[in-house]
């Protein structure tokens, strides 16, 4: 498989009648006469996108399939929305790794420490510590295999650094949690 960028394209807006507009003008100007598919995401300009395409394209002499297969809606873009709705159900947790990941990797000397500790418990990994970003399931499953590769080094660092619990006296938006004492 072969992947390659064309050309990057600055359009003043994203509104999908721009969109089109840039995408045509790249057609025509690399003389790309047919097309088959058009992969987007599922912004509801990319329908107004699609329609103008159709629209244009419909006139061009090797029309495929009369356009009616061009919009094919970009199925990563979908498993990502999927997999970040269910991972709000989560949140908490998540919010947990990703405050033990940010509190090791916001100093080098916290990274040494961490290091040191892994070492010392004979924990072997080629993972390295990542922190996610929030809108990228990808990305935060790669945080969280990371998180378990270590899990005992965090246990370890929880029993030594005093201040690493104080990270999580956050919520997942980061906000001051407040907690009431019961007697």
């Amino acid at each position: 498989m072969n992947k390659k960028i064309l050309n990057f394209y600055q359009v003043s807006n994203h509104k999908g009648e721009t969109i089109s507009q840039a995408i045509e003008s790249c057609l025509v100007e690399w003389g790309i006469d047919n097309i088959l598919i058009v992969t987007i995401d599922n912004a509801c300009s990319n329908n107004l996108t699609i329609k103008y395409l159709k629209r244009v394209t419909s006139k061009w002499a090797t029309n495929i399939l009369s356009n009616d297969f061009i919009y094919v809606r970009c199925c990563a873009h979908i498993v990502n929305l999927i997999v970040c709705a269910r991972l709000k159900y989560i949140d908490d947790s998540v919010a947990k790794i990703r405050n033990a990941m940010r509190f090791v990797r916001s100093f080098p000397s916290r990274q040494l420490v961490f290091n040191q500790l892994a070492e010392s418990l004979k924990i072997g990994s080629k993972k390295n510590i990542c922190l996610d970003v929030t809108t990228r399931w990808n990305s935060t499953y790669m945080m969280l295999d990371a998180a378990a590769k270590f899990d005992m080094v965090f246990i370890r660092l929880e029993e030594t650094d005093p201040r690493y619990l104080s990270y999580f006296e956050v919520d997942s938006k980061g906000n001051k949690k407040t907690y009431v004492l019961l007697f």
